[in-house]
């Protein structure tokens, strides 16, 4: 079992380039799924096993929260500006 794409609004998906957070206990199972990820243009970043798919859950509430109060709308995603070479 592998979770993916919760912490991304539908249409960012369609317009944009967003990163998409995965997490699972399968190495295999995650490897397609990344392999996925990558074959539609988008970045997948592992955040670990499956035990951090309750963080991605809570991840995509503050998203929720952030479309409603902070940013005031459904454009953004949640990302990674740079990572380590």
């Amino acid at each position: 079992m592998v979770k993916a794409f919760n912490t991304i609004f539908r249409h960012v998906l369609e317009k944009g380039r967003p990163d998409v957070f995965i997490a699972g206990d399968n190495a295999q199972a995650k490897a397609s799924v990344e392999a996925f990820i990558e074959s539609l243009g988008l970045r997948p970043l592992d955040v670990g096993d499956l035990k951090m798919a309750h963080w991605l859950e809570g991840a995509g509430v503050v998203t929720v929260g952030l479309a409603n109060h902070g940013v005031g709308n459904l454009d953004f995603a949640l990302s990674i500006t740079e990572l380590p070479v």
